[in-house]
């Protein structure tokens, strides 16, 4: 019979219930108690705490439940044997959690160590392993993650392929079918960002219309389905000026956001994004009700960043953005005010180094340039000429 500490993990996955996660974890944390420095499953017992913690880390957030099963995994990483062939695992265990505390605190070490480890896991893997698609996807995930960062082209080159040599592995009817299109179609779209290629876009349309097939209603990733794909077509538009690119682009967004109700991780950026979308098909029509929702999406968007959230001063400029355009489209001071306020509150969280510091002193300039020609306050005129 298994022992509660297996059991619990499985029932939380399977329910989702957070109190069948804690007391699996204290559970593991008496296991480990049993299993002193020198005893020959110390490593498992690590190894096992450190992935219920990073499972109970994506429920709640705890960066110290990631910071505690980033060692754990290091620590049983280096009681395996050098030359098990199962160490691919565990390299792969410390490798995620690397990648996901790179993602929550952007130390591009991490990830150059995900990436390492990554590389010596796949050395452990033959072909018929059955760690060897869920590494070459992996290892194309972290190059991404680095491209970002790094902008060199190589990187994204090479995760492109991997994603491709994953989809071969992976068959129509594999259960990792509908990630694995998902996974490619994001980097293709990336290359096409970078270079224009519409091949690499029109590509990543038809991938992320496949994967969206295969998931259904219910599926658990159909509102990422939604919105990359609704991406893809805005970003199309673009390119083309293709009206029902957009159009469809805001109905798919419309549809994510159904699935991400309040409460949910992702309701912002689907509401940032339905609002960028709808901002698009304003400026091509000039449809009033389009700019309206835009702004209400904003503000709904931006009432769910707390103060210290990373996105909060794009968000606050977004709103204020849509503002000065209304003030402009129907010359309502107080539109013009509030704008003026939330772009000196964007850049108060800009400081000198952040990367979206310049464009948030230029916002704020124009802003206050606006209100001089409407009103003529020279201070205005002299703050906005300090800004730029």
């Amino acid at each position: 019979m298994p022992r509660p500490s297996a059991i619990l993990p499985t029932a939380f996955k399977q329910h989702h219930v957070s109190s069948d996660l804690d007391e699996a974890i204290e559970l593991q944390r008496a296991v480990l108690a049993l299993h002193p420095p020198g005893h020959y499953l110390r490593r498992f017992s690590l190894n096992a705490l450190g992935l219920s913690l990073q499972d109970r880390f994506e429920q709640q957030g705890i960066l110290s439940d990631l910071d505690e099963a980033v060692e754990l995994h290091r620590v049983a990483l280096g009681l395996h044997p050098p030359d098990d062939p199962n160490r691919s695992w565990w390299l792969n265990d410390l490798a995620t959690s690397l990648r996901e505390r790179f993602k929550q605190q952007g130390v591009l070490s991490d990830l150059d160590e995900a990436i390492d480890l990554q590389r010596a896991a796949q050395a452990f893997c033959p072909p018929d392993h059955p760690l060897h698609s869920i590494l070459i996807t992996n290892i194309g995930l972290t190059l991404r993650d680095r491209y970002q960062q790094r902008g060199i082209l190589s990187d994204l080159d090479e995760a492109i392929e991997l994603h491709r040599a994953g989809l071969i592995l992976r068959p129509p009817g594999h259960s990792y079918w509908s990630s694995s299109l998902s996974h490619l179609a994001t980097s293709l779209v990336d290359r096409f960002e970078q270079r224009g290629a519409l091949s690499d876009l029109d590509e990543a349309i038809e991938l992320h219309r496949a994967a969206l097939v295969l998931r259904g209603p219910g599926h658990k990733d159909r509102s990422s389905s939604l919105n990359n794909l609704a991406i893809s077509l805005r970003d199309r538009f673009k390119q083309q000026g293709t009206q029902s690119d957009l159009d469809e682009s805001i109905e798919l967004h419309r549809a994510a956001l159904v699935l991400r109700p309040p409460g949910h991780f992702n309701r912002p950026t689907s509401l940032n994004n339905l609002a960028i979308s709808l901002h698009d098909r304003f400026r091509q029509w000039g449809i009033s009700s389009d700019l309206d929702e835009v702004i209400e999406l904003h503000r709904t968007s931006l009432a769910l960043r707390s103060p210290n959230h990373p996105d909060r001063p794009l968000a606050l400029n977004n709103l204020a953005t849509s503002l000065r355009i209304r003030f402009e489209q129907r010359g309502v001071s107080s539109d013009l005010d509030e704008a003026i306020e939330l772009h000196q509150a964007a850049l108060i969280l800009c400081p000198p180094g952040h990367y979206d510091r310049s464009s948030s002193l230029n916002n704020l300039a124009v802003s206050l340039h606006d209100r001089f020609e409407q009103r003529g306050v020279q201070s205005d005129l002299d703050e906005a000429i300090d800004l730029h």
